[in-house]
């Protein structure tokens, strides 16, 4: 296999290999002015390591000697601009004056950290879970909120939620995620084929392990991309290969782009594993329509590859005319007309950090496998198993997400105004965003469909460029860090999504109060305007 920088940048990431010794003490020369990347501190650990152990000193654990892969890792969403965030935070606290009297945190999907109210029904039940005394009868808890606890508290075999579960979950929980899917596709679903476990992202994670085996695996992801993917790629050794979103085209994917990102590691001689597809899309907020779909699942069909289906904001919808279609019933649609698709495998995953239930903490969500075999289930059934269970909590959560009171029960009407506000508060920001930074000099954004983001285009002047390159930055993590310490807006630079060459961006999320993001789009005008002067 040729090196990576011989390979087409776009296509494939991999991770860099680290420069031969005598360029260390070149990298370590440069730091010293105080501008170091990541990769020369693990160098200079390196070195330094190598030191101590000829002092005799003999440190056993030390970057040089852990896992490469996990050294190389990156996860952009928790990166140096939040690190900066909670030095700023920290310093606010003690009361210095920054100019800004808060951090405002639009960096990631945690609607509870922003203000989000917990819904009124999830919470009850899951009080009444932890103390079951407050299901008795004549308490002052609505009758279906202890009917529902006590069928939970009666699931797990009567041990109460501060004992371990099955490895794949509640059976409860996963007959009634079944029963959500089936509700929702029009086809049925198998609760044995259903498996819950810590958010999604650990239904994600455990996909990645199971299909990537050798450095050549390699895993089709959208660029831009939730850093998820590629940090779980390179953890266990594999690589990303990217198709490109057409942001001028409102993020769409084009059949051509699929067949051509394929083309280029097949014919490099990687080993093309599956294919990933977010929907509604993190970071860019697009809404693939019903022929988007059918469009990947025949894809994955001709190519013989599964289609992992991040599903976590199917509840998260907001332009008019747009839907969301899940790629279970899609898939299940196109076999009923075509035999020939039964052959197409999914794993398709859900959470209840996203949608309008938000309960992040909790950390619940699913995986559905369709078309796997017993044998494989089997197997990702003993992997869940080296984790016990998933806490049971989270798991519950689940099952109420997908799950709300019935028309008629006495929490129905509480939870559908709590519900409808929510959503709508949400719809309206997701619109306020987008005109705010459209309105913003240098920034530009396509429409929020759907999901949490805005995946802006911000111009980064050439100076602002160099002047990062020289302290071992892109521009807009630069740009992301001038941000959070001139104004305390935290957002995510899009470096670490994956972006078209030559371009910047920056993840924003819609999750503050309208008044907390009126007024953080005029401090970042105000420091966009400046920041374009100053490195004109």
């Amino acid at each position: 296999l040729k090196p990576f920088w011989l390979k087409p940048a776009w296509r494939l990431q991999r991770a860099p290999r680290r420069p031969p010794r005598a360029g260390r003490t070149a990298v370590m020369a440069q730091s010293m002015c105080g501008c170091r990347s990541e990769h020369e501190r693990i160098l200079m650990d390196i070195e330094s390591a190598g030191r101590v152990g000829q002092r005799g000193l003999h440190k056993k654990m030390t970057i040089a000697g852990l896992d490469k892969h996990l050294v190389d890792m990156k996860y952009a969403v928790r990166g140096s601009v939040v690190a900066k965030a909670d030095e700023l935070k920290e310093r606010l606290d003690r009361g210095e004056d920054l100019g800004f009297e808060e951090i405002v945190p639009c960096n990631i999907g945690n609607p509870h950290a922003v203000g989000q109210k917990p819904i009124t029904f999830y919470r009850q039940v899951a009080a009444c879970c932890t103390c079951p005394e407050l299901c008795e009868e004549g308490g002052p808890l609505p009758d279906d909120v202890k009917k529902r606890a006590r069928d939970y508290l009666a699931a797990t075999g009567g041990n109460g939620v501060g004992a371990y579960t099955g490895s794949t979950g509640i059976r409860l929980v996963r007959e009634q995620v079944a029963a959500f899917i089936g509700r929702r596709d029009g086809f049925p679903a198998d609760p044995e084929a259903i498996t819950l476990h810590t958010g999604a992202s650990e239904g994600v994670k455990r996909v990645i392990q199971a299909l990537v085996s050798k450095e050549d695996d390699v895993i089709m992801i959208p660029k831009p991309q939730y850093p998820l993917y590629s940090a779980a790629l390179t953890m266990n050794g594999g690589q990303a290969l990217f198709y490109e979103c057409d942001e001028e085209n409102d993020w769409a994917v084009t059949r051509q782009e699929l067949e051509a990102a394929y083309l280029s590691g097949h014919d490099e001689g990687y080993n093309v594993k599956a294919i990933a597809v977010i929907n509604p899309g993190n970071p860019t907020g697009n809404v693939l329509s019903e022929e988007d779909v059918k469009m990947f699942v025949d894809f994955a069909h001709e190519k013989g590859i599964p289609i992992l289906a991040d599903e976590v904001y199917q509840a998260n919808v907001y332009a008019e005319g747009k839907k969301f279609h899940s790629f279970k019933k899609v898939l299940r649609t196109m076999e009923s007309a075509d035999s020939k698709y039964a052959s197409v495998q999914l794993m398709s995953f859900h959470s209840t950090s996203k949608g309008l239930i938000g309960e992040c903490g909790f950390r619940g969500g699913y995986t559905e496998f369709v078309g796997m075999s017993q044998k494989v289930l089997a197997l990702f059934f003993k992997v869940a198993s080296t984790s016990l269970s998933s806490n049971t909590l989270g798991q519950i959560m689940v099952g109420l997400m997908v799950t709300p009171p019935a028309e008629g029960e006495a929490s129905h009407a509480l939870f559908q105004e709590e519900t409808a506000a929510i959503f709508s508060g949400l719809k309206e920001r997701a619109k306020l965003l987008s005109d705010g930074l459209n309105a913003i000099p240098g920034i530009s954004t396509r429409s929020i469909e759907g999901a949490m983001y805005a995946f802006a285009k911000v111009e980064v002047p050439a100076r602002a460029v160099q002047h990062a390159l020289k302290s071992g930055m892109k521009g807009d993590e630069f740009w992301c860090l001038e941000l959070v310490e001139k104004t305390g807006i935290v957002c995510v630079p899009g470096t670490g999504f994956g972006q078209k060459e030559g371009t910047f961006h920056f993840r924003i999320t819609i999750l503050p109060p309208s008044p907390m993001l009126t007024g953080m789009l005029a401090r970042l005008k105000s420091f966009q305007e400046s920041f374009l002067n100053t490195w004109a």
